[in-house]
């Protein structure tokens, strides 16, 4: 650990308060309110303060289940895997110290010297149940695991059924998996999962998991309704990088609120914050952003079940109408992307992936309001305008009710417009809040909506490869989303049915099984058949638009730096990471200066 000097001549405003106040850990002062008093003097802790919008007494960490599953403070408690830069496009190895693909194998080592909170060593086992419970909660690695076994202490080995797509596998059983399912806690949960599947499911799916046993740098300490409290861990093998003893996030429940403790230096950090130019412009100096890739953003689930909506006339109709770089602009142009071609592949990567065939593919209008091309095909299914508002054949106004975030201003400002633009199209079109913890316990998983926002690409890192955007479209959204799509998983409301859309070329039409051919992509080698099968399923999403495309942003993270932190520049490598608040420190990069 980490020795601190004197602080005698530390001025007296923030110190003096907190020495006045004698409460420990439960204080929020204007100003960053760094130091701990612990009763006196000799006992001061550093600590650092970030963001959360979760309420953190809600919060589990349970990630099979999907209500009240943490947004960033699992990246403190746990140890990923391992960590992927986008400054490299490299993974650098962390909790698996060494992996190697061999075809049919994927074999992991565990980094030595790691332990548990509780103090046992994290072992092959521990990472073998958590994998394992992944082959019964659908995790994609499911589709072509044989069997998973531990060799020894140290080493786990995927078994696969068949020949595998190496950068599939890499990034499915490494990227963005944290350490967080210790057998001691978990292993019951398995063999329910492998004596009665359903029961072992719903009794995961239920299990709350409130006081976590950790793997990160930070154990869970004290949490309450507006602040979790995490202490450093002296036995993890990087806590002598870390020079403050406490990670504290705190609650914030708007945008606004977190961009305002930002700027009076309530809160240290962010890692994922919504911030407009004009905003960003009066933060303080000592606060660094921090843009890193995102591959995901704001776009539309129409619920498949509704009778409007199960019409792809509609759903090519709305996208028609929306002018996707009104909504970026009004948004935010330095932060958000129009995307050129409703797909499931990210923005950047389309022209690469696509190729010559990105001409046949359908803009609906980037940046029009394509009326007469919506009106052609909502008339061409049998709808009509009458009084102003469309109606089916049987009269039935189209109602959309578009839920999104309450706390997620950008998506609200976004949300605005489109419903703007499609009432002046003649949709009876209106917005509806739900804070987002409701949508993830309550509105998604049970497809409790007519249209709701949520990301329309997997994220990064995995949505630089377009495999994993097309699979969150067409097969398992990785929202959890039951969206009823009849091609998707059954988890997701569908039954993996076939597809029938225009041909890409010439006259007639081509059905296919977006499940069966992207696992046939996961399967191969072959570059010829990536291309092929990435190519055609792209033209799956932009006709049957299972999802509607509006928006991509760019990440913005921002950490203090100033006398009070000392941080590396924000194009430096090491900070190319999602989230470089929770890395960084790992890292001995984000260190506590005491001035």
């Amino acid at each position: 650990m980490v020795e601190y000097g004197d602080q005698s001549e530390e001025p007296f405003d923030r110190r003096r308060f907190l020495q006045l106040t004698g409460v420990a850990s439960a204080v929020a002062v204007a100003g960053c309110a760094n130091l701990v008093n612990n009763g006196d003097d000799e006992n001061e802790s550093p600590r650092h303060v970030s963001h959360v919008n979760q309420v953190p007494a809600d919060i589990q960490w349970n990630s099979s289940n999907p209500a009240n599953t943490p947004q960033i403070t699992n990246r403190a408690l746990f140890d990923p895997f391992v960590k992927y830069n986008f400054k490299t496009s490299e993974f650098i190895p962390y909790a698996i110290s060494e992996w190697n693909f061999g075809g049919n194998t994927f074999e992991l080592t565990v980094r030595d010297g790691l332990t548990w909170s509780n103090g046992d060593d994290v072992t092959a086992s521990d990472i073998a149940t958590q994998l394992r419970i992944g082959l019964y909660t659908g995790e994609p690695y499911a589709d072509f695991t044989e069997s998973i076994k531990t060799p020894d202490d140290s080493t786990v080995r995927l078994q696969f059924d068949s020949t595998v797509n190496e950068q599939i596998v890499t990034f499915q059983i490494l990227a963005d998996r944290f350490v967080h399912q210790k057998e001691s806690e978990f292993g019951t949960y398995l063999e329910t999962l492998k004596n009665d599947e359903q029961k072992g499911l719903k009794e995961l799916g239920d299990f709350a998991y409130r006081e976590p046993i950790a793997s990160g740098p930070f154990e869970h300490d004290s949490v309450g309704q507006e602040q979790l409290r995490l202490t450093l861990r002296d036995d993890h093998p990087d806590a002598d990088n870390i020079n403050f003893d406490e990670y504290v996030f705190e609650y914030r429940e708007s945008n606004q609120q977190a961009q305002q403790a930002l700027q009076n230096g309530a809160i240290d950090s962010a890692f994922s914050l919504f911030v407009q130019t004009d905003i960003l412009e009066n933060f303080p100096k000592k606060v660094t952003q921090i843009q890193t890739p995102s591959n995901w953003g704001y776009g539309l689930y129409p619920n498949h079940s509704d009778p409007h909506l199960s019409d792809r006339a509609v759903r090519q109709a709305i996208q028609y109408v929306i002018n996707r770089a009104q909504v970026r602009d009004n948004v935010s142009p330095d932060s958000k992307t129009a995307p050129e071609y409703p797909v499931g592949i990210a923005s950047d990567n389309q022209q690469e992936w696509l190729g010559d065939a990105i001409d046949d593919f359908d803009t609906y209008g980037v940046d029009s309001t394509a009326t007469e091309q919506a009106t052609q095909v909502l008339e061409e299914a049998g709808y009509k305008k009458q009084n102003g508002t469309w109606v089916d054949s049987d009269g039935e106004t189209v109602e959309l009710p578009i839920m999104v975030p309450s706390d997620w201003s950008d998506w609200n400002t976004a949300t605005d417009t489109v419903v703007d633009q499609l009432s002046q199209f003649g949709f009876q079109a209106t917005k509806e809040t739900r804070s987002y913890d409701a949508m993830l316990g309550n509105v998604f998983p049970n497809g409790d909506f007519v249209v709701a926002a949520a990301g329309w690409l997997y994220g990064s890192p995995q949505g630089s490869f377009p495999y994993f955007s097309l699979h969150h479209q067409l097969v398992k959204n990785n929202d959890a989303v039951t969206y009823n799509y009849p091609a998707a998983d059954g988890s997701r409301g569908g039954n993996r049915e076939d597809v029938t859309v225009p041909a890409r070329s010439g006259s007639g039409t081509i059905t296919v099984n977006p499940a069966e051919r992207l696992s046939e992509l996961a399967g191969s080698t072959d570059e010829s058949t990536v291309n092929e099968i990435t190519v055609e399923q792209a033209w799956v999403t932009n006709q049957d638009l299972p999802m509607l495309p509006v928006l991509e942003k760019v990440e913005q993270t921002f950490i203090t730096g100033g006398e009070e932190w000392d941080i590396p520049k924000p194009d430096a490598e090491v900070a190319q990471v999602q989230w470089a608040n929770t890395w960084l420190p790992r890292q001995g990069e984000m260190q506590y200066t005491g001035n």
